[in-house]
């Protein structure tokens, strides 16, 4: 169970270079067809903060068709987590493990200000209480948590945001529901496991939330993805996921649709369809790449939605799979 205290830093004696705390808070705008994401990776072993904050205006391969991109490395890291600014104008405070509030002043006249009020407990992946999914010893916490030890310490949240971005001039009120994350535990970035996280929100009172785990070498499409963690939130109550079937469809490293259906705790279950809206690749760190959008969902039952779908793919798998020689020949890896 998340714990009042979780909002601060966990840093162990011996934390290293590859310690990391990490809290993301993603916008959708979808009448403006707009998605803005604020995300900070702190690692207090080194004493340095990555913040980042992107805007998303079109479905593109190239960050450079990205209406907005502030993403600095090896800032400061602050004293507190509660409550800290950074060199590039972010300051986020979390009164609590539920309730945030950012502000953002940029570069080019962008501003965004917003409250994150959560809808719900935050459903921690190793809590048996909150996921079916959950192991009890730190190996199986590794290793089911869908992101290795990167989530050896994670929670998701699903809340409700309201605040206002200005963008090239023009000011947009924010009112959408979506998911924020906080982890803490050893990131290393090289060699990141390949992962989804993902999910489809209906209004305040009805949203589904996953973690997948993702292999590309499988043989077929829909045999690649794999629960890992996950819940239906119905008036307030999350319930965890127990079995997902999910195929997903891309050009190239462009996420262009997804089709789910989830099990939850009571045996319900529920078919998606995600239709990509807006997106581009998100690269937080620099031996990872993430593709990153804004979905338009479908649930079974004809209720229409909106949230995000993101997959990540380390640099590391990526060229073991798709390098190639000068002569343009696709070169294995035989060992």
């Amino acid at each position: 169970m998340i714990q009042p205290q979780d909002i601060e830093f966990h840093v162990p004696p011996d934390a290293d270079h590859t310690w990391a705390e990490t809290n993301y808070f993603c916008l959708t705008l979808p009448e403006a067809r707009l998605m803005a994401s604020v995300y900070v990776v702190t690692r207090k072993g080194l004493g340095v903060q990555h913040a980042d904050v992107i805007v998303f205006g079109a479905l593109s391969d190239s960050r450079a068709e990205c209406l907005y991109i502030d993403s600095q490395q090896h800032l400061p890291a602050p004293e507190k987590l509660s409550d800290f600014r950074t060199p590039n104008g972010l300051h986020v405070r979390a009164f609590n493990p539920r309730d945030y509030h950012v502000d953002y002043v940029g570069h080019d006249g962008m501003e965004l200000h917003f409250d994150f009020k959560g809808l719900m407990e935050p459903f921690d992946i190793h809590d048996p209480n909150h996921s079916p999914q959950a192991q009890a010893t730190q190996a199986g916490r590794n290793e089911s948590s869908g992101f290795g030890a990167a989530y050896a310490n994670h929670f998701d949240l699903t809340g409700h945001i309201t605040g206002s971005l200005k963008l090239r001039g023009k000011e947009y009120a924010v009112d959408c529901v979506e998911t924020m994350d906080h982890s803490w535990g050893p990131r290393a970035e090289f060699g990141m496991a390949t992962m989804g996280w993902s999910h489809a929100h209906f209004g305040t009172e009805f949203a589904i939330h996953w973690i997948n785990k993702w292999d590309p070498d499988k043989p077929g499409a829909a045999d690649e993805h794999s629960l890992a963690h996950g819940y239906v939130l119905e008036k307030g109550i999350a319930y965890g996921l127990t079995d997902m079937k999910i195929d997903c469809i891309h050009l190239g490293s462009v996420l262009t649709g997804i089709e789910a259906e989830v099990t939850d705790k009571r045996g319900r279950k529920y078919h998606l369809l995600g239709t990509a809206v807006i997106g581009a690749p998100w690269v937080p760190y620099t031996s990872g790449m993430l593709y990153v959008n804004m979905m338009r969902w479908m649930l079974g039952d004809g209720r229409l939605g909106w949230g995000l779908g993101s997959y990540n793919t380390s640099m590391h798998a990526l060229t073991r799979r798709y390098g190639r020689d000068r002569n343009d020949k696709l070169v294995k890896i035989t060992s």
